[in-house]
């Protein structure tokens, strides 16, 4: 009896889902392997592992072979995008800390999708409203890079940071594309094939930024300020010694003052003295400069009994602050309590 031969197209799904699946493994083990472990490795691994599920499930010979452990892998994939999420949010913030309203959407995603098993009829209604969530989060995380291209001083994240703008789009047309592809139960020709190279290309993507730059992703936690690097060259301390200056003449006081704007003042390259800050002073982020010099002064003016009388949103604005909320969540970060308790103690032992 003459043997069937096996389409092309199907083998070509299978060996692009493979090395999705055997990229997005190895990520995961990198990652979980990398001490000390932080929410921001967990959320990476999480994701990691998500996306390699999320490209076999399609096979169905797998999917038969799965059984019941089926429904908790494909709710595992489902909430890849929501941990893709998550380990952006913990990557550019070094003081993250998960917050109860961080888990609305990967709940949102998770009752979508089980809401569909007791009522089918729920189902395209439920995958509409996923993209829709998926989106959103795809969204917030340009937005994120954005902010991390302005303010971050560690050249790794900013590398990263590349990679993340070219993965999101990639991340919303590959899942757009497979959940038509499952609402019109789509079949045959080149379709999944297609899928399937979308989701190696997000896997590589993904192990690329990820093994490329190694731990120097990660913060180290640190008990203290950020502190100078004893090993400056001479160049360095003399441009540190301009940038000291520079900070005590005030110029941290400037509402919206930018990188870019404090270069053209030092007469520098503004990756020079991204390199400078982070390297020579020990500092990951930009805000996170400017805000210690600006809290710094704050405490001396709250603890003046001359300055008594002025109010905390004038103080604000005087700092270079848009406004009191900025201000009070900054402070209170730093010293553990808002600006008018720090008065309020600073004051009663003076």
């Amino acid at each position: 009896m003459e043997q069937q031969a096996i389409p092309i197209a199907l083998i070509a799904d299978y060996a692009l889902r493979g090395g999705a699946t055997g990229i997005t493994l190895l990520m995961a083990g990198f990652l979980l392997a990398t001490r000390p472990l932080r929410e921001v490795t967990v959320f990476g691994a999480l994701f990691a592992l998500g996306a390699g599920v999320y490209a076999m499930l399609s096979v169905e010979p797998l999917q038969d072979m799965l059984g019941p452990a089926f429904v908790p892998l494909k709710l595992l994939a489902m909430l890849s995008p929501a941990f893709f999420w998550l380990f952006i949010m913990a990557l550019f913030d070094d003081e993250f800390a998960f917050r109860t309203w961080m888990a609305a959407p990967p709940v949102a995603i998770a009752a979508l999708f089980l809401v569909c098993f007791p009522f089918p009829a729920t189902e395209r209604a439920s995958k509409l409203a996923h993209v829709a969530i998926v989106l959103a989060l795809m969204v917030h995380i340009l937005r994120m890079t954005r902010c991390n291209l302005r303010d971050d001083l560690v050249a790794a994240r900013r590398q990263f940071t590349g990679i993340v703008v070219f993965l999101v789009p990639l991340v919303c047309l590959a899942i757009g594309v497979i959940e038509v592809y499952e609402l019109f139960n789509l079949r045959g020709g080149f379709a999944s094939p297609a899928i399937a190279a979308m989701l190696l290309c997000v896997s590589a993507a993904f192990a690329f930024g990820i093994a490329g730059i190694r731990k120097s992703l990660f913060p180290q936690p640190v008990a203290s300020a950020p502190q100078p690097n004893g090993t400056n060259s001479a160049a360095d301390r003399f441009d540190l010694a301009r940038l000291e200056k520079l900070m005590n003449e005030g110029i941290y006081l400037n509402s919206g003052l930018t990188i870019g704007e404090l270069a053209n003042r030092m007469n520098m390259p503004e990756h020079r003295l991204r390199r400078l800050i982070n390297k020579g002073l020990g500092y990951r982020n930009f805000a996170a400069f400017i805000n210690d010099h600006r809290i710094e002064e704050a405490r001396r003016r709250l603890s003046e009994p001359e300055t008594a009388r002025e109010q905390i949103t004038s103080l604000a604005f005087d700092l270079g602050y848009s406004s009191l909320a900025p201000f009070n969540r900054a402070f209170r970060e730093r010293i553990g309590m808002s600006p008018s308790q720090y008065r309020e103690k600073a004051l009663a032992t003076s």
